[in-house]
């Protein structure tokens, strides 16, 4: 039952407002496969008519995967804004504040334009059962109208082919990888998960296929593009190498033969699996360049991807919050991410601390077998429905010979590893987004 009706409008403060979206929508976070069911684009476009179509006001990128769309969103946001274009950001899910989801040039989206917003609407959006995701892509269409942005990067919330952003021609599409990572809704083999990702692209648009998409998916994006007569361009890591670190900075060299051979770029992020997500950025900046889609200077999309974290407000994604002992946390939640981290779990030399929880959902086995065994843990429960019990995920672990305890708050988690681990140590916050958000 929603907490919230009519009557209770209009709100006199953004917290009310907030508050009105984040409990009384039904949302994926809490309601999971009750919302999916439900899935039908008929919604979203009968929301956005009822708004007067704000999605056709401005141009926007679509961009889908399983992992590293949140990554390429911000770079590419950041090359757009470094070239003059008033940039409009739509992700999710958000780490403390609902309005992260929603940026223009870096800045989240007014408190003034969602409280009038959602006095305006709020009444259509219960009457009519709208979800969360469906609210938050009238709300963030509004705002990117209202603001007469030049382009917007638009990701979707999950999978593409009925996502609620699906409803945009966009100048370009952009599918970054495809992992198994939400079966019981995308499909149970990478083939059905690539398809349904496949239904972002849209007739005659062109649509670029990340450097780490596996080669064995191809067919099933071209097989759509065809139908669509959409060009497809298939990424790959070959533009830019990194070749050492500085100042938690990666330091990537062109490669051997390029136009900028023997420059260097300096992106602010340490996360091994940003060779990926450059790439596809810089791929996607060429195509673009190429078929005149948008004007991008080569020296500004460089400024733009060297200061793409501050740019965005970029957060959660191999962050380190501390040192001696390093922590990194990071939103990685699937095996796929957990590939990346293959070379730190197998180094003998460093021990490791983990601060763990996962989804209901999640395939706990299959997640913890990808894990080392000779860890210290710390097995946590964010505070949202769909969190397993921190005590089942302990009994899961300690079946595959892994130790630690039940912290019932993320936090004093972090603070006993600080205090029991040796300087040397690392320690990694990983598993969910929900526990990223609750250690900010």
């Amino acid at each position: 039952m929603n907490r919230f009706d009519t009557r209770q409008l209009p709100f006199l403060t953004y917290q009310e407002a907030e508050e009105m979206i984040m409990t009384a929508l039904p949302m994926f976070q809490r309601n999971g496969q009750a919302v999916m069911a439900k899935q039908d684009l008929s919604k979203i476009k009968n929301l956005l008519s009822y708004l007067g179509d704000p999605h056709l006001d401005f141009s926007a990128v679509h961009i889908a995967g399983t992992n590293g769309k949140g990554s390429v969103s911000h770079m590419l946001a950041a090359v757009f804004q470094s070239n003059g274009y008033r940039t409009g950001l739509f992700t999710s899910p958000h780490l403390k504040s609902y309005r992260e989801r929603i940026r223009i040039d870096g800045m989240m989206i007014d408190e003034e334009f969602v409280l009038s917003w959602v006095n305006s609407h709020g009444a259509y959006l219960i009457e009519n059962g709208f979800s969360f995701f469906e609210m938050s892509m009238g709300l963030a269409a509004s705002y990117f109208s209202s603001k007469n942005i030049d382009v917007a990067l638009i990701e979707t919330g999950l999978g593409g082919r009925l996502d609620a952003t699906n409803v945009l021609t966009p100048l370009f599409s952009l599918i970054t990888h495809i992992g198994l990572d939400h079966q019981a809704y995308l499909g149970d083999t990478l083939p059905e998960i690539a398809r349904e990702k496949a239904g972002i692209i849209k007739e005659g648009v062109p649509v670029l296929l990340g450097s780490n998409m596996d080669p064995a998916l191809y067919p099933v994006f071209e097989e759509v593009a065809k139908v669509r007569n959409a060009p497809v361009i298939r990424a790959r890591s070959d533009r830019l190498l990194p070749v050492g670190t500085k100042d938690d900075k990666t330091i990537f060299s062109w490669v051997e033969g390029s136009e900028d051979n023997g420059a260097t770029l300096l992106l602010p992020s340490l996360a091994p699996y940003q060779i990926y997500n450059i790439n596809t950025v810089w791929y996607a900046c060429e195509e673009i360049r190429k078929r005149n889609i948008l004007a991008l200077e080569r020296s500004k999309i460089v400024d733009g991807l060297e200061h793409f974290a501050g740019m965005t407000g970029f957060k959660g994604r191999y962050e380190i919050i501390h040192k001696h002992p390093t922590i990194i946390l990071d939103t990685t939640h699937n095996e796929a991410g957990l590939e990346f981290y293959t070379p730190l779990f197998e180094n003998k030399s460093v021990h490791l601390h983990l601060i763990l929880a996962l989804m209901k959902e999640r395939d706990v086995s299959k997640f913890l077998s990808r894990l080392p065994k000779d860890a210290t843990y710390y097995f946590c429960q964010p505070d949202v429905p769909r969190a397993l019990p921190a005590i089942e995920l302990k009994r899961e672990a300690e079946k595959w010979g892994m130790k630690g305890e039940v912290w019932d708050h993320p936090k004093d988690a972090l603070n006993r590893l600080i205090v029991d681990a040796n300087k040397e140590d690392i320690g990694l916050i990983l598993g969910s987004i929900f526990l990223v958000a609750e250690i900010l």
